[in-house]
Protein backbone atom coordinates (compact mmCIF):
# COMPACT_ATOMS: atom_id res chain seq x y z
CA UNK A 1 0.00 0.00 0.00
CA UNK A 2 2.63 2.38 0.77
CA UNK A 3 4.10 1.70 -2.67
CA UNK A 4 0.70 2.53 -4.24
CA UNK A 5 0.16 5.49 -2.15
CA UNK A 6 3.37 6.63 -3.60
CA UNK A 7 2.42 6.47 -7.24
CA UNK A 8 -0.20 8.10 -6.70
CA UNK A 9 1.67 11.24 -5.10
CA UNK A 10 4.08 11.13 -7.86
CA UNK A 11 1.53 10.98 -10.64
CA UNK A 12 -1.80 10.92 -9.88
CA UNK A 13 -3.12 10.95 -13.91
CA UNK A 14 -1.14 7.73 -15.02
CA UNK A 15 -1.75 6.10 -11.45
CA UNK A 16 -5.64 6.19 -11.94
CA UNK A 17 -5.46 5.53 -15.31
CA UNK A 18 -3.23 2.09 -14.02
CA UNK A 19 -5.98 1.51 -11.41
CA UNK A 20 -8.85 1.77 -13.93
CA UNK A 21 -6.94 -1.41 -16.57
CA UNK A 22 -6.77 -3.46 -12.94
CA UNK A 23 -10.12 -2.50 -12.09
CA UNK A 24 -10.85 -3.80 -16.37
CA UNK A 25 -8.39 -6.62 -15.57
CA UNK A 26 -11.82 -8.18 -12.76
CA UNK A 27 -14.44 -6.99 -15.80
CA UNK A 28 -12.72 -9.25 -18.43
CA UNK A 29 -12.18 -12.05 -16.07
CA UNK A 30 -16.19 -11.89 -15.28
CA UNK A 31 -16.89 -11.54 -18.78
CA UNK A 32 -14.34 -14.66 -19.86
CA UNK A 33 -16.92 -16.79 -16.92
CA UNK A 34 -19.89 -15.59 -18.74
CA UNK A 35 -19.30 -15.93 -22.20
CA UNK A 36 -17.49 -18.87 -23.62
CA UNK A 37 -16.93 -17.62 -27.16
CA UNK A 38 -13.40 -18.52 -28.35
CA UNK A 39 -11.13 -17.05 -30.75
CA UNK A 40 -8.23 -18.60 -32.09
CA UNK A 41 -8.90 -21.52 -29.31
CA UNK A 42 -8.45 -18.96 -26.71
CA UNK A 43 -11.35 -17.28 -24.73
CA UNK A 44 -12.27 -14.04 -26.82
CA UNK A 45 -11.81 -12.21 -23.03
CA UNK A 46 -8.15 -13.19 -22.19
CA UNK A 47 -6.18 -10.74 -24.76
CA UNK A 48 -8.09 -8.15 -23.33
CA UNK A 49 -7.08 -9.24 -19.64
CA UNK A 50 -3.55 -9.93 -20.48
CA UNK A 51 -3.07 -6.37 -22.03
CA UNK A 52 -4.85 -4.59 -19.07
CA UNK A 53 -3.04 -6.33 -16.59
CA UNK A 54 0.32 -4.86 -19.22
CA UNK A 55 -1.11 -1.44 -19.44
CA UNK A 56 -1.29 -1.16 -15.81
CA UNK A 57 1.64 -2.09 -15.22
CA UNK A 58 3.31 -0.10 -17.76
CA UNK A 59 1.12 2.68 -16.44
CA UNK A 60 2.57 2.60 -12.70
CA UNK A 61 6.03 1.95 -13.82
CA UNK A 62 6.11 5.30 -15.88
CA UNK A 63 4.16 6.77 -13.01
CA UNK A 64 7.19 6.21 -10.66
CA UNK A 65 9.85 7.20 -13.18
CA UNK A 66 8.36 10.07 -15.12
CA UNK A 67 8.23 11.78 -11.65
CA UNK A 68 12.11 11.82 -11.77
CA UNK A 69 12.14 14.47 -14.47
CA UNK A 70 12.43 17.80 -13.57
CA UNK A 71 10.35 19.18 -16.18
CA UNK A 72 7.06 19.26 -15.58
CA UNK A 73 5.07 20.41 -18.60
CA UNK A 74 6.61 17.53 -20.98
CA UNK A 75 6.01 15.09 -18.12
CA UNK A 76 2.26 15.58 -17.90
CA UNK A 77 2.65 15.90 -21.90
CA UNK A 78 4.22 12.20 -21.95
CA UNK A 79 1.83 11.35 -19.30
CA UNK A 80 -1.67 12.26 -21.13
CA UNK A 81 -0.28 10.91 -24.71
CA UNK A 82 0.60 7.46 -22.98
CA UNK A 83 -2.58 7.72 -21.09
CA UNK A 84 -4.74 8.47 -24.93
CA UNK A 85 -2.70 6.06 -26.69
CA UNK A 86 -3.09 2.82 -24.33
CA UNK A 87 -6.66 3.44 -23.88
CA UNK A 88 -7.29 3.89 -27.45
CA UNK A 89 -5.17 0.49 -27.70
CA UNK A 90 -7.17 -1.85 -24.87
CA UNK A 91 -10.62 -0.28 -26.37
CA UNK A 92 -10.01 -1.75 -29.67
CA UNK A 93 -9.12 -4.87 -28.43
CA UNK A 94 -11.62 -4.75 -26.14
CA UNK A 95 -14.34 -4.29 -29.06
CA UNK A 96 -12.67 -6.66 -30.99
CA UNK A 97 -13.38 -8.91 -28.57
CA UNK A 98 -16.94 -8.39 -28.55
CA UNK A 99 -17.02 -8.58 -32.04
CA UNK A 100 -15.86 -12.18 -31.88
CA UNK A 101 -12.99 -10.59 -34.15
CA UNK A 102 -9.07 -11.10 -33.65
CA UNK A 103 -7.89 -8.06 -32.94
CA UNK A 104 -3.82 -8.05 -33.99
CA UNK A 105 -2.91 -8.71 -38.23
CA UNK A 106 -6.25 -8.83 -39.06
CA UNK A 107 -6.87 -7.11 -42.01
CA UNK A 108 -10.45 -9.68 -43.65
CA UNK A 109 -12.31 -6.05 -43.62
CA UNK A 110 -11.71 -1.93 -43.86
CA UNK A 111 -13.03 -1.64 -40.48
CA UNK A 112 -10.89 -4.50 -39.21
CA UNK A 113 -7.98 -3.29 -40.98
CA UNK A 114 -8.56 0.46 -39.86
CA UNK A 115 -8.61 -0.66 -36.26
CA UNK A 116 -5.28 -2.66 -36.76
CA UNK A 117 -3.68 0.19 -38.05
CA UNK A 118 -4.69 2.46 -35.49
CA UNK A 119 -3.47 0.11 -32.99
CA UNK A 120 -0.01 -0.02 -34.77
CA UNK A 121 -0.02 4.06 -34.82
CA UNK A 122 -1.57 4.01 -30.86
CA UNK A 123 1.81 1.55 -29.67
CA UNK A 124 4.15 3.62 -32.08
CA UNK A 125 3.60 7.21 -30.50
CA UNK A 126 3.29 5.19 -26.67
CA UNK A 127 6.75 4.13 -27.62
CA UNK A 128 8.22 7.42 -28.93
CA UNK A 129 6.84 9.02 -25.35
CA UNK A 130 9.43 6.66 -23.63
CA UNK A 131 12.12 7.16 -26.05
CA UNK A 132 11.67 10.67 -25.46
CA UNK A 133 12.11 10.48 -21.86
CA UNK A 134 14.71 8.58 -22.39
CA UNK A 135 16.32 11.44 -23.81
CA UNK A 136 14.87 13.47 -21.04
CA UNK A 137 16.70 11.44 -18.21
CA UNK A 138 20.08 12.49 -19.38
CA UNK A 139 19.66 15.67 -17.63
CA UNK A 140 18.46 13.93 -14.41
CA UNK A 141 21.43 14.55 -11.96
CA UNK A 142 20.12 14.16 -8.48
CA UNK A 143 19.88 9.90 -8.81
CA UNK A 144 22.21 7.97 -8.08
CA UNK A 145 24.49 6.83 -10.69
CA UNK A 146 23.53 2.90 -10.66
CA UNK A 147 20.20 3.73 -10.79
CA UNK A 148 19.80 5.88 -13.16
CA UNK A 149 21.55 3.88 -15.73
CA UNK A 150 19.25 1.15 -14.32
CA UNK A 151 16.26 3.34 -15.46
CA UNK A 152 18.04 4.43 -18.95
CA UNK A 153 19.13 1.15 -20.02
CA UNK A 154 15.50 -0.31 -19.15
CA UNK A 155 14.09 2.39 -21.19
CA UNK A 156 16.72 1.60 -24.34
CA UNK A 157 16.10 -2.55 -24.27
CA UNK A 158 11.76 -1.46 -23.59
CA UNK A 159 12.26 0.66 -26.79
CA UNK A 160 14.40 -2.04 -29.02
CA UNK A 161 11.67 -4.79 -27.71
CA UNK A 162 8.54 -2.67 -28.99
CA UNK A 163 10.59 -2.21 -32.58
CA UNK A 164 10.56 -6.54 -32.38
CA UNK A 165 6.74 -5.82 -33.10
CA UNK A 166 7.18 -4.80 -36.78
CA UNK A 167 8.84 -7.91 -36.99
CA UNK A 168 5.22 -9.70 -35.94
CA UNK A 169 3.65 -7.19 -38.42
CA UNK A 170 5.89 -8.28 -41.29
CA UNK A 171 4.86 -11.56 -40.96
CA UNK A 172 1.21 -11.26 -40.02
CA UNK A 173 1.55 -13.57 -37.02
CA UNK A 174 3.02 -14.08 -33.89
CA UNK A 175 3.99 -17.55 -34.57
CA UNK A 176 7.18 -19.05 -36.59
CA UNK A 177 6.29 -21.92 -38.03
CA UNK A 178 2.72 -22.47 -37.98
CA UNK A 179 -0.36 -20.49 -38.38
CA UNK A 180 -1.48 -18.17 -34.58
CA UNK A 181 -3.75 -20.28 -32.51
CA UNK A 182 -1.96 -22.81 -31.19
CA UNK A 183 -1.50 -25.03 -28.08
CA UNK A 184 0.10 -22.96 -25.79
CA UNK A 185 1.08 -22.57 -21.86
CA UNK A 186 -1.74 -21.06 -19.12
CA UNK A 187 -2.87 -17.68 -19.98
CA UNK A 188 -0.22 -16.69 -21.61
CA UNK A 189 -0.78 -18.74 -23.94
CA UNK A 190 2.81 -18.88 -25.74
CA UNK A 191 3.33 -21.57 -27.98
CA UNK A 192 4.69 -25.03 -26.45
CA UNK A 193 5.50 -26.53 -29.94
CA UNK A 194 7.03 -23.69 -32.19
CA UNK A 195 8.56 -20.14 -31.81
CA UNK A 196 6.89 -17.97 -30.31
CA UNK A 197 7.46 -14.05 -31.01
CA UNK A 198 5.96 -12.89 -27.61
CA UNK A 199 7.98 -14.38 -25.23
CA UNK A 200 11.11 -12.36 -26.84
CA UNK A 201 8.60 -9.20 -27.03
CA UNK A 202 7.43 -9.91 -23.06
CA UNK A 203 11.01 -10.13 -21.82
CA UNK A 204 12.29 -7.39 -23.77
CA UNK A 205 9.02 -4.80 -22.54
CA UNK A 206 9.40 -5.88 -18.66
CA UNK A 207 12.94 -4.72 -18.73
CA UNK A 208 11.07 -1.74 -17.61
CA UNK A 209 10.96 -2.77 -14.25
CA UNK A 210 13.63 -5.55 -13.83
CA UNK A 211 16.21 -3.09 -14.72
CA UNK A 212 15.57 -0.11 -12.49
CA UNK A 213 14.76 -2.61 -9.51
CA UNK A 214 18.03 -4.31 -10.45
CA UNK A 215 20.18 -1.50 -9.53
CA UNK A 216 18.31 0.12 -6.71
CA UNK A 217 18.59 -2.85 -4.86
CA UNK A 218 22.34 -4.63 -5.91
CA UNK A 219 23.95 -1.40 -7.65
CA UNK A 220 22.86 1.51 -6.45
CA UNK A 221 25.98 3.82 -6.59
CA UNK A 222 28.27 1.73 -9.16
CA UNK A 223 27.47 1.33 -12.85
CA UNK A 224 29.82 -1.88 -13.76
CA UNK A 225 27.31 -4.53 -12.16
CA UNK A 226 24.59 -2.74 -13.71
CA UNK A 227 25.76 -2.91 -17.31
CA UNK A 228 26.60 -6.49 -16.93
CA UNK A 229 23.33 -6.89 -15.68
CA UNK A 230 22.19 -5.20 -18.46
CA UNK A 231 24.01 -7.02 -21.13
CA UNK A 232 22.80 -10.45 -19.97
CA UNK A 233 19.47 -9.36 -19.66
CA UNK A 234 19.61 -7.96 -23.18
CA UNK A 235 21.45 -10.96 -24.80
CA UNK A 236 18.33 -13.10 -23.28
CA UNK A 237 16.12 -10.70 -24.70
CA UNK A 238 17.68 -11.51 -28.22
CA UNK A 239 18.15 -15.00 -27.20
CA UNK A 240 14.38 -15.59 -26.96
CA UNK A 241 13.80 -13.65 -30.59
CA UNK A 242 16.68 -16.08 -32.28
CA UNK A 243 15.36 -18.71 -30.84
CA UNK A 244 11.77 -18.24 -31.54
CA UNK A 245 13.03 -18.37 -35.67
CA UNK A 246 15.00 -21.94 -34.71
Amino acid sequence: MWALHKIFRRNRSLAWFGLINFVWVLIFLILSLIDQRQVLGLNVWIKPMKFAISIGVFSWTMAWLLAYLPQAKRVKFISWVIIIMLALELLIIGTQSLRGETSHYNISSSLNLFLFNTMGIAIVINTMMVFWALLLFRKVSSLPLGYKLGIQLGMLIFVIASLEGFVMVGQMSHTVGAPDGQEGIFFLNWAKKYGDLRISHFVGLHSLQVLPLFAWYFSRHKTTLVWVFSSFYFILSLGTFWLAFQ
